[in-house]
């Protein structure tokens, strides 16, 4: 995410008349502290396609080919994504809240998350999701959605983002909290400024990331939801409390973080076990190597011995000889029951990274049957 947005400071120059009448304290009820960009229709705009979209969620695909209204996007995409400020009072936390909430939430965008909502109606009702799975499914869409980092001086609105099917952190997340937002629930913008990121939040009964109250949603990639981005791209970690940025006033919100945390739980387990075995695997991989380099230089000496008819030492060394080849035989035998367990977590694992847009698929094959691999 870029955030090289453009600030403008401006100085109003009010008619002396106002001064000369005793009206000063009515001035600043005559300008806002900021001015925030806003969606100018430009007519006669044209789009070359509709968007279509496929991903994959739960156990099905799902389809969207949302219409765009051509002159929106033209106004969206032309218009000026900068804040100008009246008032230097103003700190950058509330004006940077305020870019994200316009763009977000522009009245002339209302249409399109109308139509595209609808769309998402009828996948609910087709696979009869409830409110979380509902949720799921449309940040899976957007999560599906191609990253891309913008060498741009200013993020997208959402109607760009769709339309463009692509978008970096900012674009993204914008898009889905819009989209959470018309459908009730209550979101925020997670803002995370040293690290230049963005995220989602929504609303959850437990404390929350970072104790913000809101689960955390991971844009730019399939993720659960409710679980924490450990690391983004670039090795970049999120280190810093996030400015909350509520979008919309809605009140649904979010109820199987247990079960995300959960399979994140497993998840982060079963990597770090995995870990360890991989390690324990390599020195017994290098000790039968070891082993039987041994074994193979001991096989030649009985040969040689049997040749010259050194019969004694002969004996004395098969007798050394089928003593270690039973030790080695047992070690290779230990390493195949460990190469066995590391391939079936390695299978549960990777069924997790899988199936990140199927949350409750995910959860029942876990632990449906409450039944864990030792």
């Amino acid at each position: 995410m870029n955030q090289r947005l453009r600030v403008f400071i401006l100085f109003a120059v009010v008619a002396g008349s106002l001064f000369s009448t005793g009206c000063v304290s009515y001035l600043h009820s005559l300008l806002p502290l900021a001015a925030y960009p806003e969606i100018q229709l430009q007519s006669g705009a044209t789009l070359p396609a509709i968007p279509d979209y496929m991903f994959e969620f739960e156990d099905f695909n799902a389809t969207l080919s949302s219409p765009v209204d051509p002159e929106v996007f033209a106004g969206a995409r032309s218009a000026k994504k900068e804040v100008k400020i009246y008032d230097t009072s103003i700190d950058d936390d509330e004006w940077r809240s305020g870019l994200y909430r316009a763009m977000t939430t522009d009245p002339a965008q209302d249409r399109f998350f109308e139509d595209l909502t609808n769309e998402f109606k009828g996948i609910r009702t087709l696979h009869n999701l409830n409110s979380d799975e509902y949720l799921e499914l449309m940040a899976v869409f957007v999560q599906s959605i191609p990253y891309k980092s913008q060498n741009l001086s200013s993020p997208k609105y959402p109607i760009e983002t769709y339309a463009d099917r692509e978008g970096d952190c900012d674009d993204k997340s914008m898009l889905l909290a819009g989209l959470l937002a018309h459908e009730g629930y209550k979101v925020a913008l997670l803002y995370f400024g040293p690290e230049q990121h963005m995220a989602v939040g929504v609303a959850c009964p437990e404390r929350g990331y970072r104790d913000t109250g809101y689960a955390f949603i991971e844009a730019t990639r399939v993720s659960l939801v409710g679980t924490g981005a450990d690391s983004l791209a670039g090795d970049i970690t999120l280190a810093s409390d996030p400015l909350v940025i509520p979008i919309g006033d809605g009140t649904l919100g979010y109820t199987r973080c247990n079960e995300t945390n959960a399979i994140y739980a497993e998840l982060t387990d079963l990597g770090a076990h995995l870990e360890e075995i991989r390690k324990d695997l390599g020195e017994r991989e290098s000790s039968l190597k070891s082993r039987r380099s041994d074994l193979e230089d001991m096989d030649l000496a009985i040969g040689q011995m049997e040749s010259i008819g050194d019969y004694s030492g002969y004996n004395r060394l098969v007798s050394e000889y089928n003593k270690k080849v039973g030790d080695y035989n047992q070690e290779l035998d230990a390493y195949s029951k460990i190469s066995e367990k590391y391939v079936r977590l390695a299978e549960r694992y990777n069924y997790i990274i899988a199936h990140e847009h199927d949350r409750a698929g995910t959860y029942h094959w876990l632990f449906g049957n409450d039944i864990l691999i030792p």
